[in-house]
């Protein structure tokens, strides 16, 4: 597997923590007191210096999602020097999307013209995209295919945000949708036949799908006690210390427990960009050089699927990924679900 080039597109608009207080207090003064107002701020102000998220990116007025993902796969190809034609697989990977079904990816296929591309969606959660790497390696190997692009439009933070409060009760479990930035990337990947020495493991622990989740209007007929437990449908709810405390345990095991990612010498490390918090208990437990991390969250936030590619195709315009390097991945996703990767760039 070889990556041949990863392209990114971000929304105009930056957008500060203060930014998004604002917008809060704001919608929520005609049905909270002033000192419920100030419970909130004070609340938010503290999950965001726990988080360590200072700025992300969204839409501004007139911008659209599927203008963006176009972008990056344009720049994608062009980078790469390769025809839309020559594309003969695209996997749409992420979260968000404009309909139910078909495939988020035929739209994406017919607007960059990939005529010879058959598609399909991946969606899971945050690791979507580190799966769909997985899938276009094991089809890359088979021969199936012989040119990949993995696409995502991570565009969705009013459409799930909720910024309507009850009571400053509501912050916690609301807050990790005011954490999301939005951005595409587009990855094309070959196969480097007979050297590939790219490697990836997934664990799932499904028991902990209530720690985070955006319900749709019919999930009690999916809950196994009937009921969503009040839910509000479409509206990004988690519980934030609890899930980032059993999935930085859980990779953290993981990582050690995988002899085929311990044994190699990594040049960088990427991991999801959840928060700096989480970031930086994860290195603190596996002993890793901080030196050898390459974060993002502080500058753009969680950027849901997105968060990998976008890491990757940065750290190579700074300077800080270069050809011949070793790579290790490392996601820890809703569901729970963790991952870790290794590849060379």
């Amino acid at each position: 597997m070889k990556i041949l080039n990863i392209s990114y597109a971000l929304p105009s608009q930056e957008v500060s923590n203060e930014n998004l207080i604002e917008e809060i207090v704001e919608k929520n003064r005609k049905n909270l007191s002033p000192k419920e107002l100030e419970n909130v701020e004070t609340q938010m102000r503290r999950f965001f210096k726990m988080s360590g998220t200072v700025t992300r990116y969204h839409r501004g007025i007139g911008e659209r999602a599927l203008d963006f993902a176009v972008k990056a796969g344009k720049a994608a190809l062009k980078k790469a020097g390769v025809k839309p034609e020559e594309v003969d697989l695209l996997i749409y990977a992420g979260v968000a999307r404009g309909w139910m079904e078909p495939a988020t990816a035929n739209l994406f296929q017919s607007e960059l013209g990939l005529t010879s591309a058959t598609c399909f969606d991946v969606m899971d959660a945050c690791a979507s995209w580190i799966r769909s790497l997985a899938i276009a390696k094991t089809f890359l190997a088979q021969k199936a295919y012989k040119l990949v692009m993995i696409l995502n439009c991570e565009f969705i933070f009013r459409e799930y945000a909720n910024f309507d409060f009850e009571s400053s009760d509501d912050v916690e479990n609301a807050f990790s949708a005011f954490t999301i930035g939005e951005a595409a990337t587009a990855t094309l990947l070959t196969s480097n036949g007979s050297e590939d020495d790219s490697y990836f493991s997934f664990k799932t622990w499904g028991d902990k799908h209530g720690l985070c989740k955006i319900p749709l209007p019919n999930a009690d007929d999916f809950s196994p006690n009937n009921s969503s437990d009040g839910l509000k449908p479409m509206s990004f709810f988690t519980m934030p210390g609890e899930l980032l405390s059993f999935t930085v345990r859980k990779l953290v095991s993981h990582f050690k427990e995988t002899q085929a990612i311990v044994s190699k010498v990594h040049d960088i490390f990427i991991g999801h960009a959840v928060s700096v918090t989480s970031t930086s208990r994860v290195v603190k437990l596996l002993g890793l050089d901080p030196s050898l991390v390459f974060e993002t969250h502080a500058r753009f936030g969680n950027t849901v699927a997105a968060s990998l590619p976008l890491a990757l195709a940065v750290a190579v315009a700074e300077g800080k990924l270069v050809r011949g390097m070793r790579v290790s991945l490392l996601m820890g996703s809703a569901g729970v679900s963790t991952a870790v990767g290794s590849f060379t760039y």
